[in-house]
């Protein structure tokens, strides 16, 4: 048997206001939809989903968030996303999104399955994480 990790990886090195609609916008998606499951699952705080749904901004939607979001948009719906939540995920440099495939590895996992970003805004962290394996 393996075990893959499903691991969402946005580098810094993708423009800002993309690097939101990947991140907030993508994880805010999946609050409208399947929101509850997320948070039963994940032993996360209800209370917290039942604020971002009461949002007033966030209410207004009715397509998806990651799709129809602005950027000033997306930075507000960051703010009633406990930081918690967007943990479970790789970000910041192509290094340090290496490091944290790494991790994935050394938790226990055969493969790693990077998603959330296109082969092209992977590529640096694809090099980064080979020259730390040299």
């Amino acid at each position: 048997m393996s075990v893959w990790s499903c691991f969402a990886i946005v580098s810094d090195e993708v423009p800002y206001d993309l690097q939101l609609r990947k991140t907030i916008g993508r994880l805010a998606t999946y609050f409208q939809y399947y929101g509850d499951l997320l948070v039963r699952i994940n032993r996360w705080d209800p209370d917290a989903l039942a604020r971002f749904r009461a949002d007033p901004l966030v209410a207004r939607f009715l397509a998806p968030i990651d799709g129809t979001a602005t950027t000033a948009e997306l930075e507000h719906i960051g703010t009633l996303i406990p930081d918690e939540w967007l943990a479970p995920m790789a970000t910041g440099t192509p290094s340090e999104c290496a490091a944290a495939v790494r991790r994935q590895m050394e938790l226990g996992c055969d493969a790693v399955l990077m998603h959330g970003a296109t082969p092209a805004e992977l590529a640096p962290v694809g090099d980064a994480y080979r020259q730390s394996a040299a």
